[in-house]
C-alpha cells in the first residue's frame, strides 16, 4: 500500500514536486495549490485526515500551519538552500540589460541563510555592495516581507529583490520592483522526499503495533436499585455499542462481567486525531447505560506487552477518575485524555541526577516528568494547589503533598497569595524552579 502524502504549495511548485515524486513508487502524492496565505490552514484542516504525511513547498506554509493548527501528524517542508540561488544568479548574468558581472550591485533577499547567499556571490565572483536579509520565517507575514523589499527599492537602496515566496514575487512585480523568484532545486525536493520515505516507513511500522484497550465494567451490576430486566437492558445496549465500535475500529472484542477488552492495531485507532472513536465510545456508553467507565490503552509489539500496558494505563485512569490513559511502547504516557490539553510524559528515566532529586523529594521520576509536561503545556512557572490538582487530574490533597515534597528540596517556593472569586481563605501561589528542573531533563537527553 502506498504512503499517502498531501503536498501544499504555490502553482509554480506543483510540476517539480510531482515529477520528482514519480521516482518514489511507494508514494501517492496529491498536490493542493494555494493562492494566498489564508488558504493554507483551511486546506490542511479540510484534507489532512485522508493522508499520512504532509509536505509543504517551503517554510512559509509549514510555519503557518504549525503555529495555528494542533496537528499530531508528521509534517515536512522543502528547504530553500543556497544552491537554488545559483539558478537565479545565472539568469541575471545572462540578462544583458542587468549587467550583473560588470558592476557592484545591491540586493535584498528573504528566507535564505545569510552565509549561504554570501557563499554563492563569492564563488561566482559577483561584486555585492550591499546585501539586505529578511529571515523571519517563523512568524512570517507576506505584507511585511513585501514592504521590506519595496521600501529598499523605493529608496534606491537595491537593484533587485530576490524572494523565495511566490506571493511576494507577484506583489513586488505589480509594484514595479525588479524581482526574481527562487525555486527549490530538484535535489532539494528529492532530499525531502527521501527523508519522508524513511519517516513513512517508520510510521507504518508504528501503526502495525498491537493496541489493547480495557474498560472496567465492574460497576455494571453495582446499582442495587436496578431490576434484573434493567441490568439486562444495560448489557444489551452495551453489546450494540461495542459491536458498532468493533466494526469501525477493526477490533476483536472480548468481554465479561468484569471488563471489556478490544484488540486492534495502533493505526486503526487514529490516535493523531483528537476526536477519537474511543472518546465517543466512552460518551456513548455513559449516555445509553449511565455508566462512567475508565479506559486504558496499551501499545506493544506483542499482544502480551500491549495488554500489560493497557492494565497499567487503566490503573492510572481509575486513580485519577478522569477519562482514559494511553501507555505507549516506548514508555510514554498520554493522558488524562479527558482533559482539554492532555499531558505527555515518560515513565522511564535514565538521568541519574534527576533520579537522585526524585529520591530526595520522595517522588517517582515519572511524577517529575509529569510535572514538567504540565508546565510545558501550560507555559507558566507559578501554580496554586487547585490548578495543579486539575492539571494532573488528582485530588487537591495529593497536589499539596507533591508541592510540600518539592518545597523540601528547594524546587518550589511560596511567592504570594491569590484571593478566590468566592469567599474563602486566600490560596498560596507557588513558583517552580524551572531552570533546575529543565536543565536536569535536558542533560539526560
Amino acid at each position: 500500500m502506498q504512503i499517502r502524502i498531501l503536498a501544499i504549495g504555490p502553482s509554480d511548485m506543483e510540476g517539480i514536486i510531482l515529477e520528482v515524486g514519480k521516482e518514489y513508487p511507494e508514494f501517492d502524492i496529491r498536490y493542493a495549490t494555494y493562492h494566498n496565505e489564508e488558504e493554507v490552514v483551511h486546506i490542511v484542516t479540510r484534507l489532512h485526515s485522508d493522508y499520512e504525511l504532509i509536505l509543504f513547498a517551503g517554510s512559509l506554509p509549514y510555519h503557518m500551519v504549525k503555529n495555528q493548527v494542533q496537528l499530531n501528524k508528521p509534517m515536512f517542508y522543502i528547504a530553500f538552500e543556497g544552491t537554488a540561488l545559483y539558478r537565479v544568479l545565472f539568469q541575471l548574468a545572462m540578462d544583458r540589460e542587468f549587467h550583473l558581472l560588470d558592476r557592484p550591485i545591491n540586493v535584498s533577499i528573504d528566507n535564505l541563510q545569510k552565509y549561504e547567499a554570501e557563499e554563492c556571490f563569492e564563488e561566482l565572483n559577483i561584486d555585492v555592495q550591499n546585501l539586505y536579509f529578511y529571515e523571519n520565517d517563523i512568524d512570517y507575514d507576506i505584507e511585511n516581507t513585501v514592504q521590506f523589499h519595496y521600501n529598499l527599492w523605493k529608496n534606491n537602496r537595491i537593484d533587485i529583490a530576490i524572494t523565495c515566496v511566490g506571493l511576494v514575487y507577484e506583489k513586488l512585480t505589480e509594484l514595479g520592483v525588479h524581482a526574481s523568484r527562487i525555486i527549490p532545486t530538484r535535489s532539494a525536493v528529492r532530499n525531502t522526499l527521501e527523508h519522508m520515505r524513511r519517516a513513512g516507513q517508520k510510521k507504518r511500522q508504528q501503526d502495525a503495533q498491537i493496541a489493547v484497550g480495557i474498560i472496567d465494567l465492574r460497576s455494571l451490576r453495582d446499582d442495587n436499585q436496578l431490576t434484573e430486566y434493567q441490568i439486562q437492558r444495560r448489557i444489551l445496549a452495551l453489546q450494540h455499542i461495542l459491536i458498532d465500535y468493533g466494526e469501525k475500529s477493526q477490533s476483536i472484542i472480548k468481554w465479561s462481567d468484569r471488563e471489556l477488552k478490544f484488540i486492534t492495531t495502533r493505526g486503526a485507532l487514529h490516535l493523531d486525531n483528537g476526536k477519537t472513536a474511543e472518546n465517543k465510545l466512552l460518551h456513548e456508553i455513559y449516555y445509553k447505560t449511565e455508566l462512567r467507565p475508565n479506559l486504558g490503552i496499551g501499545l506493544g509489539h506483542t499482544a502480551s506487552e500491549a495488554e500489560n500496558r493497557a492494565r497499567e494505563a487503566l490503573k492510572k485512569a481509575e486513580l485519577n477518575n478522569s477519562g482514559w490513559f494511553i501507555l505507549d511502547a516506548d514508555g510514554t504516557v498520554y493522558g488524562p485524555i479527558g482533559n482539554s490539553v492532555p499531558l505527555s510524559y515518560s515513565i522511564r528515566n535514565q538521568n541519574q541526577e534527576l533520579l537522585e532529586l526524585a529520591k530526595q523529594a520522595r517522588l517517582s521520576s515519572s511524577t517529575i516528568n509529569r510535572l514538567l509536561s504540565f508546565f510545558k503545556v501550560h507555559g507558566k512557572d507559578t501554580i496554586t494547589t487547585n490548578e495543579l490538582a486539575n492539571g494532573l487530574g488528582i485530588t487537591p490533597r495529593s497536589a499539596r503533598r507533591i508541592i510540600n515534597k518539592l518545597e523540601k528540596v528547594n524546587l518550589v517556593a511560596i511567592t504570594g497569595e491569590e484571593q478566590p472569586v468566592h469567599r474563602g481563605r486566600p490560596r498560596q501561589v507557588f513558583a517552580i524552579q524551572f531552570d533546575r528542573l529543565f536543565n536536569l531533563t535536558n542533560e539526560g537527553k
